[in-house]
């Protein structure tokens, strides 16, 4: 069973990496990397320091604490699985279609794949910028998850990842995040009772 995953898992790797074109090979190695969403995310963080301000800062920790648990869990699993990305794979790397820098060197990115840590970051962040964004941005609520497929998916076109270590790596980002917004909200219900009980005995006093 195993074996026909995995086999599938390679003939789809194929399938889309076959799809390029000079442009596209332009396009998706530049979208493969994070500074060229900066602009993108400016727009986002700004969007959200309109709304919640000075609680920006203590929100933007648990976007830090997001990435940081989705990449570790991340290479941990990479390096405890230690399936070869298919960049690094003998018997089909010279079938794919890999970027070439200038100096003709192939980027073949690190040994191991599975999981994306590209995914996984992606969509860790996407659940809280979802959860952060749903009482006051609901019709952008579709910018952030197409924005980490994009970048997913970039990975597969580049040839440095099968189709599961990004799916794979996308459930563990959306794991990480969801347990990442359960200890936001478990903090926050906590200063909110810790305010009103400071409230209710300044009311007392007087």
């Amino acid at each position: 069973m195993l074996e026909k995953i995995l086999q599938a898992d390679q003939e789809l790797l194929l399938f889309l990496n076959s799809l390029h074109s000079p442009f596209f090979d332009a396009l998706m190695w530049l979208m493969t990397h994070l500074w060229f969403w900066l602009p993108l995310f400016a727009v986002l963080l700004w969007i959200l320091w309109k709304h919640y301000r000075k609680k920006l800062i203590f929100i933007l920790a648990f976007f830090a604490l997001s990435v940081v648990l989705s990449d570790q869990i991340s290479v941990l699993i990479k390096n405890k699985v230690q399936r070869q990305r298919p960049s690094h794979n003998v018997e089909i790397c010279g079938q794919l279609h890999l970027h070439q820098y200038k100096n003709g060197a192939i980027y073949q990115g690190g040994e191991y794949g599975f999981v994306s840590s590209h995914a996984a970051n992606s969509f860790g962040v996407m659940v809280l910028f979802l959860y952060f964004f749903k009482p006051i941005k609901r019709r952008l609520g579709w910018i952030v998850p197409t924005w980490a497929v994009l970048h997913c998916y970039t990975r597969i076109y580049l040839g440095v990842h099968y189709p599961l270590d990004v799916l794979c790596g996308a459930l563990t980002g959306i794991t990480c995040g969801l347990l990442t917004m359960w200890i936001y909200q478990l903090l926050s219900a906590n200063r909110w009772l810790q305010n009103n009980l400071i409230k209710q005995k300044e009311r007392q006093k007087t």
